[in-house]
């Protein structure tokens, strides 16, 4: 054999064997046939993930908001599941832990649907224990509310709105107890908004959302990630720019609110979704999960050394899988390139505590 047919054959090994290297360190927590499971959140203290499921016998393939959600809870150690809370006439998606310690108790907000007349969406928020469900009396103003995040006080919920007639969604500022909206954060002019987060510190944004362009149709596909300041009552659109020009969406903050989480197709020839993670200032990148599980929604744990995402797994053409792919909850380490970082500005992150 020809020595540059011996090195062509080493290469095709090696690229072989990056293509087949095991994903990073990633423990399952749910897997189930025949059902999605889908936006995690932690619990404030770290050892409880809350998320949402789906038969998808009931039409909820892809992960889609249509079909019947139900909330379950795990523990991250034994990752047994359990239904959270029965709610039979709501669909619950989307939901919303309150991190923060100085709110005025534990609370879950989340997107429900009902399944009585139209479906209309609504915000609702019930205690860490499951009891105390009520509804936001949101204003007429608001028509479709979704991705609600919650602000450090405990007291009001960013979310995501769009207007029955608007050609695009943005977001407001809403009071959890009157549901009145205290303002306005983005201008449908100016950029049109998905899921977006509020940090830690209440004081930034960061926000799935793509500029306006007559003639085209909001799609989170299309979506990069913003960051944006949060400035008094009267300002919308504060300092708003780019973390990066590629496309990304599911933003959420670390606990020290200097590293950004999303969810990103960059990278993934395949049109899978990764997990990624960025400065909050800006810079380069880092994927944190392997293409082939298909991540999405990404969310730091308390701690800042693991995070949760949904993954897929099994046939989305056929068996339980058909119809959009089976879909559980996972466990990973933060990459240990961003647990460098972090302690390379140890002293500009005292501010922040933990990772």
């Amino acid at each position: 054999m020809r020595t540059s047919h011996i090195v062509a054959a080493a290469l095709l090994v090696l690229a072989a064997a990056r293509e087949a290297a095991p994903a990073r360190p990633v423990r399952l927590l749910t897997r189930h046939p025949g059902v999605v499971d889908y936006w995690p959140r932690f619990s404030p203290d770290g050892k409880t993930v809350l998320f949402s499921r789906c038969e998808i016998s009931s039409g909820c393939g892809g992960a889609s908001t249509s079909g019947y959600w139900t909330l379950w809870t795990a523990r991250i150690r034994n990752s047994r599941p359990a239904q959270f809370v029965v709610l039979p006439d709501v669909s619950a998606t989307r939901s919303n832990w309150l991190l923060s310690r100085s709110g005025p108790r534990e609370q879950i907000a989340f997107e429900g649907v009902s399944h009585r007349g139209v479906g209309t969406s609504t915000i609702r928020v019930l205690a860490a224990d499951g009891s105390g469900l009520r509804q936001v009396p949101l204003p007429s103003s608001v028509d479709i509310p979704s991705y609600p995040s919650w602000f450090p006080d405990g007291r009001s919920l960013l979310i995501t709105d769009r207007g029955f007639s608007d050609p695009g969604p943005h977001l407001v500022q809403i009071a959890v107890d009157s549901g009145a909206a205290i303002r306005t954060l983005t201008s449908m002019t100016v950029i049109w908004t998905g899921m977006s987060a509020v940090s830690h510190d209440g004081t930034m944004l960061a926000v799935a959302a793509q500029l306006p362009l007559a003639g085209q149709q909001y799609t989170d596909t299309d979506n990069q990630i913003w960051i944006q300041a949060v400035g008094d009552p009267a300002t919308a659109d504060l300092g708003l720019h780019q973390l990066d020009a590629l496309q990304g969406r599911a933003p959420d903050w670390s606990p020290n609110d200097r590293f950004v989480m999303f969810e990103s197709s960059r990278g993934c020839v395949d049109g899978n979704y990764a997990i990624f993670i960025e400065a909050a200032s800006g810079g380069e990148a880092v994927q944190a999960t392997d293409c082939r599980l298909n991540a999405n929604h990404g969310v730091w744990a308390p701690d800042g050394a693991r995070f949760l995402f949904s993954y897929a797994f099994g046939n989305p053409t056929a068996g339980r899988c058909a119809g959009g792919g089976c879909r559980g909850i996972a466990i990973a380490p933060v990459p240990a390139r961003i647990r460098r970082l972090a302690r390379r500005g140890e002293s500009r992150l005292a501010h922040g505590g933990a990772l």
